[in-house]
């Protein structure tokens, strides 16, 4: 019998002169190939339904440290293989798709608690296990938008820093139907050396936190988590991170006003307290992570304002009267009584003369030494003039309604500023649907573009809101933490995509300064104050926030 194989085979043996032995070893190069590249470029996951390369995790990029060197010059901590994984690459349990309430509690999960270095991220998760449905149907959450509100935070043991987890929908089917069971998740990244632990309870359950269209806001009836006993160990091993309160004073001056933050007692400030904003009423002072807030005083901001924007249009509700009577005494304002109503909730009655703070257009003259009085003939070039424009949002309680605000004539009486700012979502989530201040905020955007050419523009969101409902039988406002995210998330989406690259806008975050408050201190406050006001301490340093993002690129 003749022992060379025949056709394709034997042609190819003959040509190249392989042998057994030599396909053998082909083999094994092929395979030893193979795994080197995975080895350099993923590794290999070998499951009982799937075989997937997995690309090596990427941490955030390491930061540039306060001397001008880089954090990479560290041989060992660049070397070092990120001791996270992002949620999507920890599978979900396949068993919590099937849990119902008489199964289990809701509860948290982290999947992944191992040792962090500061800037890294742990993921976390929430599990709702399916619960038969007991709302109307009558409510519906947002396209893509989550059927249950769940507030988690992860909060330091030493440093009380509460960082809010903010969940979004895992990815599955489950999640887009009411009586399934719901998983959320989010990839938190922790800044601060410190030991955490979750905290946190379900909002509401099947929508009712979106009272849309003329739906009646619902109680507010936490349900409690199981909270895993499980600490996040986030270190400073070598001592660099630039996240450290003791290189706080190297950072860049603040241009932003939305930056992300934490609060931090005075008590543990490696410098003086009064190179940085004031504290709050708990004398915690608001210190963003990449960006240094230096204190102002309202003089200087008027110096700059009369330098940089000497005339200012200024919309908003009572929030910004209370802003701007900040602005217009200088911030004297409730400096003597500041436990008083007036400075902790309600000041719509109060006698003020700096400016008529309750009339629809209110023009004053901001002097650095005297402050503010109401405008009287042409603006002084020593002083800078704001018209404030008071307006319930974009809603349809105006009377008249808000665009009338810009007639044919509107620069000739009320000029050109070169600062634009808009305070709204407050009444525009309470009294009106999403879609109606969707289309609202397109008319407002076209507004801008046409009447404010060139001038620079700040979006202040709406005020926080969260651990409780607004039940009053007059107002019945329908306010819920996610529903006021959701609408500031609507006027900013529009803003930044109309006006991207052709107009500056700024975000002014009020929102985010209490969202990131120490939670026990968010309940307080809120509860406190049906009007969702927050004190006057509050106010001045959301005002410092705003003074160093206009003015610390126009510092002489």
């Amino acid at each position: 019998m003749n022992d060379e194989p025949s056709g394709r085979l034997g042609a190819v043996r003959q040509m190249f002169g392989f042998g057994r032995k030599m396909w053998v070893s082909v083999l094994v190069l092929t395979a030893f190939a193979g795994l080197l590249i995975v080895y350099t470029y993923g590794f290999l996951e070998v499951g009982l339904d799937h075989i997937r390369i997995v690309r090596p995790i990427e941490g955030p990029p390491l930061p540039d440290l306060p001397d001008g060197s880089s954090a990479d010059m560290d041989t060992s901590q660049a070397l070092r293989p990120p001791r996270f994984k992002l949620c999507r690459d920890l599978p979900v349990s396949a068993g919590y798709w099937n849990l119902t309430t008489a199964d289990h509690s809701a509860f948290v999960d982290i999947p992944q608690h191992s040792d962090i270095g500061v800037g890294e991220s742990v993921c976390v998760r929430v599990v709702v296990p399916a619960q038969q449905t007991v709302a109307p149907m009558t409510f519906v959450p947002f396209p893509n938008s989550p059927w249950d509100s769940v507030m988690v935070d992860l909060v330091g043991r030493n440093t009380n820093t509460s960082v809010p987890v903010l969940l979004q929908m895992a990815d599955h089917t489950h999640n887009y139907f009411r009586d399934r069971t719901h998983v959320y998740e989010a990839d938190v990244v922790l800044r601060d050396a410190d030991v955490y632990h979750a905290e946190g309870y379900i909002e509401f359950r099947h929508a009712k936190w979106n009272a849309e269209a003329f739906l009646d806001p619902q109680p507010f009836e936490p349900e409690q988590l199981k909270i895993p006993d499980v600490q996040i160990n986030v270190l400073d091993e070598d001592g660099l991170s630039p996240y450290s309160l003791q290189r706080y004073m190297d950072l860049p001056l603040c241009t932003d006003s939305d930056a992300d933050g934490r609060w931090v007692s005075v008590a543990v400030l490696p410098f003086d307290a009064s190179l940085v904003p004031p504290p709050d009423n708990h004398n915690l002072v608001w210190l963003p992570y990449d960006c240094r807030l230096q204190r102002f005083t309202y003089s200087n901001f008027t110096k700059c304002l009369i330098r940089k924007y000497p005339l200012v249009h200024w919309f908003g509700d009572s929030n910004t009267r209370r802003a701007l009577k900040k602005v217009s005494t200088l911030g004297a304002w409730c400096t003597a009584e500041p436990d008083s109503l007036v400075c902790t909730c309600n000041d719509n009655t109060e006698p003020f003369p700096n400016y008529k703070a309750n009339m629809r257009i209110s023009p004053f003259d901001l002097d650095p030494v005297a402050g503010g009085a109401v405008a009287t003939g042409a603006q002084s070039e020593n002083k800078s003039r704001i018209v404030a424009f008071k307006w319930d949002g974009l809603t349809t309680r105006n009377s008249p309604p808000w665009a009338e605000y810009f007639t044919a004539d509107f620069e000739e009486r009320l000029g050109r500023p070169k600062l634009a700012l808009f305070g709204m979502t407050n009444w525009d989530t309470a009294f009106e649907s999403r879609a109606f201040f969707a289309n609202e905020v397109a008319q407002l955007a076209d507004v801008v573009d046409a009447k404010y050419p060139g001038a620079d523009v700040v979006l202040r969101t709406g005020q926080y809101y969260c651990c409780t409902s607004d039940m009053d039988k007059f107002w019945k406002r329908r306010y819920s933490r996610l529903r006021n995210s959701y609408f500031d998330q609507t006027l900013i989406d529009h803003f930044k995509t109309k006006f991207a690259g052709s107009r500056n806008v700024l975000v002014w975050n009020v929102a985010r300064l209490s969202e990131r408050r120490p939670y026990k201190l968010r309940e307080d406050d809120l509860l406190k104050c049906a009007a969702n006001h927050v004190r006057s301490e509050i106010i001045e340093i959301e005002n410092q926030v705003l003074m160093n993002a206009l003015c610390n690129n126009a510092i002489d």
